[in-house]
């Protein structure tokens, strides 16, 4: 590997460290994602990481990856006294030995052909509060711009622990200060009940002011499915709604509402996969004042508010066990409680699911409940992809081009060979992919109509578009294609590579190893 090319793969794996910083809440999951980081990018013989215990004055493995003897396992506990990893402790120095048998301090570890190895130490000020430390199986390993990078991570490590313990101080102090604001907070729940029944009523007429969604097309597969949509509406049966992210499941989900007797009343939504399971529970069944740290209020979930409507569950697969067996006893008794509630609720709701997953092979695998499956679809629906209804592309490139989504694009045109690649393309990301890609070509494309030369790579040079296009090839090169492609895209943003990269669908660490290829064509 270059030198070049070292420092970008140093500088790329910091920034990534940095990134899960910014991004990882639970400090013991960072610790992973650091070392799986590291893992990744040096494929180190033995990494791992460990926190100093101040009250026993040990040393806490908290994660590692590479080779491992059976013995250290997460949580282990090592004395300050062995090997390399507790004199860096000690010592509070980064402890670099490229032939341990010539290191004091080494201690070998049955399992580990351990012959260099670098530990750098993980400091806050003058406190050593931890070691990171990578183990290699040759001699003469490590060198300085290891130590420099090593040292690095355990820095940011630090910054990480030190934001945590920050942000616990600061909660602690939140809560003191929330228990100042406590005896006004009564007197705003005891109003609670009147304003969720006017919330109901208000939501309600909104949702009448509001026009539904429209579902576009007039494919054969289409219309199957939105007459059985139809013939289905008026009913009060449960409904399973499987597909394909982004085939437009909540667009029938909402049409099964709009066109039942229940349009009227409210029509509530919530993704199950985006939440804990702890909090999902919150938010679907809610919770009594105090049943909870933090429950300083009574709090009324969904199921209660959709009373007399529809209740959506987006994502059911991503559901958790324990999750499940609460909404199947819903589903079975019509009634619930509130977390820390004694009294069960009975409402009167109607349920619509919907899942990118094959819940019967969840179910075959243990992953899902079958007695919740099988009262969940009732009846099943299944939206079809893109790919299966070509007929309906022309109808949607017509709408989207004529939608405005971010407000700053204008109506465009498109020729017919660009539609026609379009129309060859997969689409695994079905609807939304292709109104991503629309968007993103309204915007980037130059003059009124968007042509074949504008079409991002993965589309213009797809199995089918191939054979289509090979005059094209004759023409072009695909890396010139590509590398147009993406400074025409940087250059749209000004150089801001964090936004060309979500432009292009890749990452910014993808971006960067491409710009890096581009400059040696350039210097050679």
């Amino acid at each position: 590997m270059s030198n070049k090319d070292l420092i970008t793969s140093h500088l790329t794996m910091v920034n990534e460290v940095g990134r899960k910083i910014l991004t990882t809440p639970n400090i013991e999951t960072l610790y992973t994602e650091i070392t799986n980081i590291l893992q990744q990018t040096f494929n180190f013989h033995h990494l791992s990481l460990w926190i100093y215990d101040v009250k026993t004055q040990e040393a806490i493995l908290k994660a590692k990856s590479g080779v491992a003897p059976y013995q250290d396992e997460i949580g282990q506990r090592r004395s300050m006294d062995i090997g390399i990893i507790g004199w860096c402790l000690k010592s509070g120095k980064t402890i670099l030995a490229n032939d341990v048998t010539q290191d004091p301090h080494y201690y070998h570890y049955p399992g580990l052909q351990t012959k260099s190895e670098l530990c750098a130490r993980i400091k806050i000020y003058d406190q050593v509060i931890g070691a990171l430390n990578v183990e290699s199986d040759k001699l003469n390993a490590f060198e300085e711009s290891d130590v420099t990078v090593l040292e690095t991570t355990a820095d940011l490590c630090a910054l990480a622990i030190y934001l945590t313990n920050f942000n616990k101080e600061l909660e602690h102090q939140v809560e003191e200060k929330t228990a100042e604001l406590r005896a006004a907070n009564e007197k705003i729940m005891q109003q609670q009940q009147l304003l969720k029944h006017e919330n109901k009523s208000l939501k309600s007429f909104i949702d009448q002011k509001i026009p539904s969604l429209k579902i576009i097309g007039s494919s054969k597969p289409l219309m199957q499915l939105l007459s059985m949509v139809d013939k289905i509406a008026p009913t009060q049966a449960t409904v399973l709604i499987q597909g394909e992210s982004g085939t437009g499941k909540e667009l029938i989900a909402h049409r099964l509402h709009d066109m039942s007797d229940r349009k009227n009343a409210p029509y509530v939504t919530i993704n199950c996969g985006a939440l804990h399971e702890n909090l999902l529970k919150s938010e679907l069944f809610g919770h009594e004042k105090g049943s909870f740290t933090g429950a300083h209020a009574l709090k009324i979930g969904l199921v209660e508010t959709a009373h007399g409507g529809t209740l959506f569950l987006d994502e059911i697969g991503e559901m958790g066990k324990e999750m499940q067996a609460k909404l199947l006893r819903f589903l079975q008794e019509g009634e619930f409680y509130r977390i820390g509630g004694k009294k069960p609720l009975k409402v009167n709701v109607r349920v619509l699911s919907a899942t990118n997953k094959d819940l019967e092979t969840e179910v075959k695998e243990g992953r899902f409940r079958e007695d919740l499956y099988y009262r969940l679809n009732t009846i099943t629906l299944r939206v079809p992809p893109l790919r299966k209804r070509l007929d309906d592309i022309d109808h949607l490139v017509d709408h989207f081009l004529k939608s405005d989504l971010w407000g700053e694009s204008k109506v465009k045109k498109i020729s017919s060979e660009a539609q026609e690649l379009l129309k060859q393309y997969d689409w695994p990301g079905n609807i939304r992919e292709l109104q991503n890609v629309l968007e993103r070509l309204k915007i980037l494309s130059d003059g009124d109509t968007i042509t074949v030369e504008d079409m991002a790579t993965h589309i213009k040079f797809s199995n089918k578009a191939a054979v289509e296009t090979s005059d094209y090839l004759s023409v072009t090169a695909l890396y010139e294609l590509e590398k147009s492609h993406i400074l025409k895209t940087l250059e749209y943003f000004q150089g801001n590579k964090t936004k060309a990269a979500n432009a292009l669908g890749i990452t910014i660490k993808t971006l960067y190893n491409k710009l890096s290829r581009y400059d040696n064509v350039v210097t050679h």
